[in-house]
């Protein structure tokens, strides 16, 4: 493991286009699996998949739209499965920075709205419980550049509300709560620069500053040279 961290890391620092390019397209995935057996031998095994798309119009802002699909499993010891199957499809807006001067590591802080269901399966038997609402959440997340606009991103909860109502009932469950340190999410993402070459290095407001630079050149170019003043001949005498 450590010689897997050492070699990405050794890749971020000779990366040629990082995962903060302005005006690119990103792609993510988040993945999240936690399995928990029981002492009566119940077995309990929780997944969730995120894949994501977005664009991201400077070095720092990211809108875009996301779905997830996520599972809880619950195996009594006679065999029989119980599985929650959970669903969400909505928008998310991202702001990224990196930390201090570095183009390896960065962090970000993520916004999700989202439309969310669900519904119960018991041993093949036709689905219950079915339900619907709406769900929202907000998670800081670590992101190591890895090349060629790759990065990992890790996350470790966040704050959440969700608001949920059961086919027929006339009432909905309403929940706000902290996840962190009680879940830990991996996930992968890559940039597709649409906009314009990607440069090996910059800093926020870079392309700026070039095209300010390159304005005051080329008026320096246009503007007249000023003549040499000539000497009098009072003087030369």
């Amino acid at each position: 493991m450590k010689r897997l961290i050492l070699a990405l890391l050794a890749a971020g620092t000779v990366v040629t286009a990082n995962a903060q390019e302005p005006r690119s397209i990103l792609l993510y995935g988040n993945v999240g699996v936690q399995q928990q057996r029981m002492p009566s031998l119940q077995k309990n095994t929780n997944w969730n998949a995120t894949p994501g798309v977005g664009y991201q119009f400077n070095h720092n802002w990211t809108v875009g739209g996301n779905i997830s699909w996520a599972q809880d499993a619950v195996k009594s010891s006679t065999g029989s499965k119980v599985t929650d199957n959970m669903y969400r499809a909505g928008a998310f807006v991202r702001y990224s920075q990196y930390i201090r001067k570095s183009e390896i590591f960065f962090w970000f802080a993520q916004y999700e709205f989202a439309y969310a269901g669900g519904y119960r399966t018991n041993d093949g038997n036709p689905a219950t419980n079915k339900h619907n609402g709406i769900h929202t959440n907000l998670f800081p997340a670590l992101g190591i550049n890895v090349g060629r606009g790759i990065a990992l991103n890790f996350s470790v909860g966040g704050v959440e509300y969700s608001t949920d109502k059961a086919d027929g009932a006339t009432y909905s469950d309403n929940r706000f709560g902290f996840t962190f340190g009680n879940q830990m999410n991996f996930g992968i993402s890559k940039n597709f620069n649409v906009g314009h070459k990607m440069h090996a290095h910059h800093e926020p407001g870079d392309e700026v500053h070039s095209r300010k630079i390159d304005r005051m050149e080329d008026e320096d170019d246009a503007a007249p040279k000023p003549k040499k003043k000539q000497r009098s001949r009072d003087e030369d005498e």
